[in-house]
């Protein structure tokens, strides 16, 4: 048999008690947005916050050992800001780390484009070049960045140049700047030594190839040629 339907519920004829009225909730700060979404709110991130992202990355992959990672987030980092030189100067010593010359002269070049007055690049790849034994590619990178810098060890690479060009007045100044401006190691006072020699001071050269040994540390071959040209020079 089919169910019998239910009987209907009996309406109460008692008025109903109002509903209490909610008062107005205390004003809230606006709620954080919820996680996973983005708050529009927030600052849109600049090119040079980008790449101080991705050169944060690339420091902890390299004290990891993970070069090939590191490489990529240095990458990374120069294509959101170019200009980030400590970007720049990490994919720099990686590079010629490895011995990838090739690319270490790239990024310097591209750096020195966006700003020539980088004295730290323009030694670096001078440096290249004198290795590579194109000495007036190397000065002609140095002079570009401004032969009157103050930089010193700048000047020390721009005298070693000059001197290899044969050029020892102009090497003679560049040195003594070199070891006016700080602490020079001894091979920059053999150097300054040798040009003078060449310009024929021979009691100055005496005295700079002297300076070279109570200079610091010195490798011995390097100790005896300042010794013996002192001798000799006597």
């Amino acid at each position: 048999m089919p169910d019998k339907p239910a009987p209907p519920r009996p309406v109460s004829l008692q008025p109903k008690p109002k509903a209490a009225q909610p008062q107005a909730a205390p004003p809230q700060a606006a709620a954080a947005p919820a996680k996973g979404t983005v708050d529009r709110r927030e600052r849109t991130r600049s090119p040079t916050d980008n790449a101080d992202v991705h050169f944060r990355r690339a420091a902890l992959l390299l004290n990891h050992g993970r070069a090939s990672e590191a490489e990529a987030e240095l990458a990374a980092a120069l294509r959101a800001d170019p200009s980030h030189t400590a970007a720049r100067q990490a994919y720099v010593a990686l590079a010629l780390e490895q011995q990838r010359i090739g690319v270490a002269h790239r990024l310097l070049q591209e750096g020195l484009a966006l700003n020539p007055e980088q004295p730290a690049f323009a030694v670096a790849l001078a440096r290249i070049y004198v290795g590579q034994r194109e000495h007036a590619a190397a000065l002609e990178v140095l002079d570009r960045t401004g032969p009157a810098t103050a930089n010193a060890d700048f000047q020390a690479m721009r005298a070693a140049v000059l001197q290899r060009l044969g050029r020892h007045g102009e090497a003679v100044e560049a040195y003594q700047a070199a070891l006016r401006g700080a602490s020079q190691p001894a091979t920059s006072w053999i150097g300054l030594g040798i040009s003078l020699e060449g310009l024929g001071r021979r009691s100055e050269a005496v005295l700079a190839y002297r300076r070279a040994l109570t200079a610091g540390p010195i490798a011995a071959e390097a100790r005896d040629y300042a010794a013996s040209r002192a001798r000799a020079l006597e």
